[in-house]
């Protein structure tokens, strides 16, 4: 069943689990096996553009993995974080985002003071750098183009929809990450987590930042976590897990629930579900949508 998005993401923000994939599920930006073409340069494309847009819009980037033919994303979008923003940073934000070529600057300069009177537009604007949907429009829109062109082709490049989950609690937003960060080695693609390209977890250990330290988001500007794991102990969560995964006799990780526990909160491949978290959390958010129950995995929340 499809639900609306309104259902999916909450205006006020919060944390999620993001994943978009190529039409037919093809090899578009990896190699493709029939053909023996290699679009692997793709993955930059994505990667890159995803740290371009963090830096405009109202998101943090707390994880990703860009895979041969879908990529993962978790980000905390806040809203809030725009109401803070001066009329001026919004209208510069919103023309980084859509360029004029060629424009002078006296033109630029022109428009920007329409808009800056405008006070209907500048309020739509605020909403649309602070919102879910505009963030991944102008993350898969231009990337289709720039895919179709280099291919001489039209149509579909994504499918219909971007998939969103949303984490309720900082257990799921953990156990969220790390099987982001895994993907590559679930996939085959790589043998070693911390060394896999085009994943956040790469892009943590190539910012050489101090390992004991709390983890950050993503980006230009780095933020804080709702966590206070270091990156020392987040990495050891991750080879606790592949331990957990490769059998349930794993010990105990302190400040973590049991193996077979551990093993609920892990999103699973094929199964995609509204949101991931605690029971008590699963509860208030059916209570949130009006509803009774919130199926998860194989918890349900009543």
């Amino acid at each position: 069943m499809t639900y609306p998005r309104s259902h999916l993401v909450d205006p006020n923000g919060g944390v999620y689990h993001i994943c978009s994939r190529c039409v037919r599920r093809a090899y578009l930006c990896g190699r493709d096996r029939e053909t023996g073409y290699d679009f692997d340069h793709r993955r930059q494309w994505i990667e890159d553009r995803i740290l371009n847009l963090a830096s405009i819009f109202a998101v943090k980037v707390f994880g990703y993995a860009v895979m041969s033919n879908h990529y993962h994303l978790i980000l905390e979008v806040n809203p809030r974080d725009v109401e803070r923003w001066t009329n001026a940073e919004i209208v510069n934000k919103w023309f980084e985002l859509n360029p004029r070529k060629g424009e002078a600057n006296q033109a630029r300069d022109a428009r920007m003071l329409t808009v800056l009177e405008d006070v209907d537009r500048l309020q739509e604007l605020r909403e649309r750098l602070g919102s879910l949907s505009w963030f991944m429009r102008y993350l898969n829109e231009p990337l289709a183009r720039l895919a179709n062109r280099e291919d001489c082709c039209t149509g579909r490049f994504w499918e219909g929809r971007f998939k969103s989950q949303r984490l309720l609690d900082e257990t799921a937003i953990l156990a969220c990450m790390i099987y982001v960060d895994l993907n590559p080695v679930r996939a085959g693609l790589a043998d070693d987590p911390l060394h896999t390209e085009h994943t956040s977890m790469m892009k943590r250990m190539n910012e050489k930042r101090d390992q004991h330290k709390p983890m950050r988001s993503i980006g230009a500007v780095p933020k804080e976590m709702p966590f206070s794991y270091s990156l020392d102990s987040y990495i050891r969560f991750i080879s606790w897990t592949l331990e957990v995964q490769g059998s349930r006799q794993a010990v105990k990780y302190k400040g973590l629930p049991p193996p077979d526990q551990w093993l609920q909160y892990m999103p699973r491949p094929g199964c995609w579900q509204r949101a991931q978290g605690s029971a008590s959390s699963l509860k208030e958010y059916a209570k949130d949508l009006g509803q009774c129950w919130i199926k998860t995995n194989q918890v349900f929340a009543r």
